[in-house]
């Protein structure tokens, strides 16, 4: 790692049954992988065009293999660790402050249409403040991000996970530890049902957003274009 900043993607591998349960339960675990395969090749893309380094940290960890025959060899990849999602970004985020990056942004792979400058704009803003969170609509928040400096793990202890209080329970978090908070723009990832339609909207008047995703909803039948 050269790079002073880095992006830490999590990543899951596309197991059916392990990824995108919500939107199996209406779609079919085989439509919902697919598009999971779909979401991650488009943030991907995402994170490339705007010229980030970029790390993928994927779970389970005995999953090497089969990540790397989908998303190819010349990515950095390292496992997740941890029992709990907050032990898992905890443990990534020293993983490359140990590395000696300086400035580092952790988001999820649900986002397939999130704008490549809500990723440059977090980066920067690490630059004048001790750290960044986007929220998203659902409680929770869709990207955090440190300096090495101002990095604690406390907003990572004691939350409720997958509730409607992450979000709040964070930010006293950072209120607590006495940290300076960049907030980004809000932005929706995609759990449910009703997630998936308002991405769908989205994708009818700008595909070019998340162009994997709309060609595999057209495919489908989902997107009558």
């Amino acid at each position: 790692m050269k790079s002073d900043c880095i992006i830490i993607l999590f990543v899951k591998a596309p197991i059916q049954g392990h990824v995108k349960t919500r939107l199996a339960a209406n779609l079919g675990a085989p439509m919902a992988t697919g598009l999971y395969r779909c979401f991650v090749a488009d943030i991907i893309h995402k994170i490339t065009a705007v010229r980030l380094p970029l790390i993928i940290f994927y779970d389970p960890p005995g999953s090497l293999q089969m990540i790397r025959t989908w998303l190819g060899n010349h990515q950095t990849y390292a496992a997740q660790t941890g029992n709990t999602l907050g032990e898992r970004m905890e443990q990534a985020f020293q993983h490359v402050f140990n590395a000696g990056i300086r400035r580092t942004v952790l988001m999820g792979s649900d986002l397939p249409d999130l704008p490549g400058e809500n990723l440059t704009r977090a980066l920067s803003a690490l630059d004048t403040h001790d750290a960044v969170i986007g929220p998203s609509a659902d409680g929770g928040y869709y990207l955090i991000g440190f300096t090495s400096r101002a990095f604690t793990a406390r907003v990572f202890q004691g939350i409720r996970w997958s509730t409607d209080t992450v979000y709040q329970a964070t930010m006293e978090r950072f209120a607590e530890e006495n940290r300076s908070i960049y907030e980004l723009s809000p932005w929706p990832d995609i759990d449910t049902m009703s997630d998936l339609l308002a991405l769908m909207e989205r994708l009818k008047e700008t595909p070019s957003h998340a162009p994997e995703t709309a060609a595999y909803l057209k495919q489908s039948g989902m997107m009558g274009w």
